[in-house]
């Protein structure tokens, strides 16, 4: 499956981090398992959701030793407005060891569409706090950051100009052709780690 999805040119999105939900088994969502796939298939690109939480320094290293490894901040945007320290640390370590050019927004969550809304607006106004830069050595985010995550860098990942708006009365209407680029999703089960493996 992973080499017809490099072929493809697929992005691979993988669920990684605790699974609470069954059938998913916690212990094939370690991000540590992504290691071996990156490896084996450098040209395939996989985006974890949920930043690996609650292992996101394990993640971290992952994607510093492999490129075509993206990080996901689905279902933890909310924490910009509700956990802002915890939220500038894991941001913070991300940017640290992957760059803002590897990071993309997520929302994932289980929440109203007011919420949703609200930790878009968290994100967008929301800054790594000062006593963290300092005592952390984090950067603080800039408005270029914070474009790449919210749309550019997934955009540059499947190939999409972001500069063009693509709804209302000034979307582009284009056909699907062959350089349209697939999303995989898979779950943490145990099957479908074996085939990972």
């Amino acid at each position: 499956m992973q080499k017809r999805a490099e072929e493809l040119g697929a992005v691979l999105c993988m669920h990684t981090g605790f699974s609470w939900v069954p059938p998913g088994k916690s212990k094939y969502c370690h991000p540590t398992q992504l290691d071996d796939v990156a490896r084996d298939f450098p040209g395939l690109k996989i985006v974890a959701f949920h930043m690996g939480y609650p292992y996101t320094d394990a993640l971290n290293m992952v994607a510093l030793g492999h490129p075509n490894v993206y990080l996901c901040l689905s279902l933890l945007v909310p924490w910009a407005l509700t956990a802002p320290y915890k939220f500038a640390h894991i941001l913070g370590e991300a940017i640290r060891f992957v760059g803002p050019d590897r990071i993309i927004w997520g929302t994932d969550s289980a929440g109203y569409g007011a919420q949703i809304g609200a930790a878009s607006l968290g994100l967008l106004d929301f800054q790594i706090p000062e006593e963290q830069q300092w005592k952390y050595g984090y950067l603080p985010l800039s408005d270029e950051d914070k474009r790449k995550i919210f749309g550019g860098n997934l955009g540059k990942l499947l190939g999409i100009d972001t500069t063009k708006r693509r709804g209302g009365e000034n979307a582009i209407h284009d056909s699907l052709n062959d350089n349209t680029q697939k999303i995989v999703l898979t779950t943490c089960t145990e099957s479908n780690y074996k085939k990972l493996k």
